[in-house]
């Protein structure tokens, strides 16, 4: 088995190798949110935004291995690889668990997986990886509409008055907007707090999963307004990750949604899924 860095030079077949695992997204689509990371890659000054795999002399496999450095709601930044995309060949798959090795060996990173199949998610647990969540909670919009404001208000990011946000926060909120998230300022209780959703659909409807968010309470508390402002930009559900309903009595659990997977314990209670995969991949 044998690695070769994804970089723009491989673009043509990283994409052959993503469509044919996930034929659910076409290879247009592939190719969009590839360019999209390599060019982020490129502008933080890392190398490659993944590996491609070969045995005996042909392509096998790939894996996204996508860097980011997390500092949101961190007293200390702390580098982060989202390992997404992973996919065998036919034939291949005695692979994986030594890939999975050789792809999260810096202690030092913190590795996530937020997408993984069923098998994978077990074949994560051997390498090192530990379940953060368990489930889904799909929050229907148009029922989470009709909760009170509790004096939370939305702003979009240009409209966030100099000095209410942190400059930090500010530049995510700036460089997940030019990604095509959805990115807002919430104001509750007298602090504006960043918010940052990514798009996705499931069963044709278009939604939003929470991608930056302070923790589970604050979108309870805010979660009217938000409702409000994401179902007047066309969407139609939350997703959050996590089985517990409490304060959610809209909210239907998705058992089957991937768990949360990672090799480092969080700090803190933050939702931070910030220049993962679910933000250079969403749908047009």
């Amino acid at each position: 088995m044998k690695l070769r860095p994804i970089h723009s030079g491989e673009t043509d077949a990283a994409v052959t190798l993503l469509a044919e695992g996930f034929a659910d997204r076409s290879p247009e689509a592939w190719r969009a949110g590839l360019e999209r990371l390599l060019a982020y890659a490129s502008h933080i000054g890392e190398p490659s935004v993944g590996q491609i795999v070969s045995a005996r002399g042909a392509d096998a496999g790939i894996c996204l291995t996508i860097p980011s450095t997390r500092t949101a709601y961190t007293g200390t930044p702390q580098k982060v690889v989202n390992l997404g995309a992973f996919y065998l060949r036919p034939g291949h798959e005695w692979m994986a668990a030594l890939l999975m090795r050789r792809l999260a060996a810096d202690a030092a990173i913190d590795y996530t997986d937020l997408t993984a199949s069923p098998s994978m998610r077990e074949i994560n647990r051997n390498v090192g990886f530990e379940d953060r969540s368990h489930g889904a909670l799909v929050i229907p919009l148009p029922a989470a509409a009709f909760r009170p404001g509790r004096s939370a208000r939305i702003l979009r990011v240009h409209d966030i008055p100099t000095g209410r946000i942190s400059d930090g926060h500010r530049r995510l909120l700036d460089e997940h907007a030019t990604l095509g998230c959805v990115a807002l300022g919430v104001e509750l209780d007298g602090i504006c707090h960043p918010l940052i959703c990514a798009r996705l659909r499931r069963r044709g409807l278009p939604g939003a999963q929470i991608v930056l968010a302070r923790d589970r309470q604050f979108i309870r508390a805010a979660l009217g307004p938000i409702a409000r402002h994401l179902l007047a930009r066309g969407l139609t559900f939350l997703m959050l990750p996590g089985d517990d309903r409490q304060g959610f009595p809209e909210a239907v659990v998705w058992a089957q949604s991937a768990p949360v997977q990672t090799t480092r314990q969080p700090e803190g209670d933050a939702l931070d899924f910030t220049f993962s995969e679910a933000v250079f991949f969403q749908p047009g």
